[in-house]
């Protein structure tokens, strides 16, 4: 081997070498200025989703449409109230969004009164709500929360998240995750 060549590999081990026995072990005292990010912080223990509480009454808001006066959530009275806040980008939505539409259209006539929720300031567009909607064939009545203010008000950290209100208007279930057709539809019957 030329001696060039052995000086340069004998260098790079050696510092190599030198590298890792520098290199801080996982007892040792954080130097200051390092830089690194030690986590995060939070209101919830991971997993712990606080939202409204079951037995007590939701934060009020109204359903604006274009077609009638605006109505608010406390107006609504003797039946259930089935409310989803979800985006087209998310997932586990676009996963529990066909067994959704079936429960709409299989209880939208009788005791319960659907309000999905698209958190449209997450959302590119509102077109893309639109359009998710036409693609999928959904018949769900969505409104848009175009500040997020609700979705803040009731404390949606995941979505989807389910909110469900019995006819007394208290909350008898608050989920995030996805909820399957079976599971909502033990909840809205009596």
């Amino acid at each position: 081997m030329k001696p060039k060549i052995l000086t340069a590999f004998v260098v790079v081990v050696i510092v190599a070498v030198g590298m890792w026995l520098a290199k801080p072990g996982p007892e040792s005292e954080p130097e200051v200025g390092e830089g690194k990010l030690a986590g995060e912080v939070s209101l919830t223990a991971p997993g712990e989703q606080k939202t409204v509480q079951p037995d007590k009454v939701p934060p009020d808001f109204f359903l604006i449409s274009k077609d009638s006066e605006p109505v608010a959530l406390s107006e609504i009275k003797d039946q259930y109230i089935f409310i989803n806040f979800w985006n087209t980008w998310c997932p586990p939505c676009q996963e529990e969004m066909p067994e959704l539409n079936k429960l709409y259209l299989e209880y939208a006539n009788k005791n319960v009164k659907f309000i999905f929720i698209n958190i449209a300031a997450q959302e590119k567009s509102v077109d893309d709500v639109t359009a998710y909607l036409r693609k999928h064939g959904y018949s769900i009545p969505v409104y848009l929360d175009t500040r997020a203010d609700v979705a803040m008000v009731y404390g949606i950290r995941g979505i989807p998240t389910t909110i469900i209100l019995n006819p007394q208007g208290q909350v008898i279930y608050a989920e995030s995750g996805p909820i399957s057709y079976e599971k909502a539809k033990g909840l809205i019957t009596d």
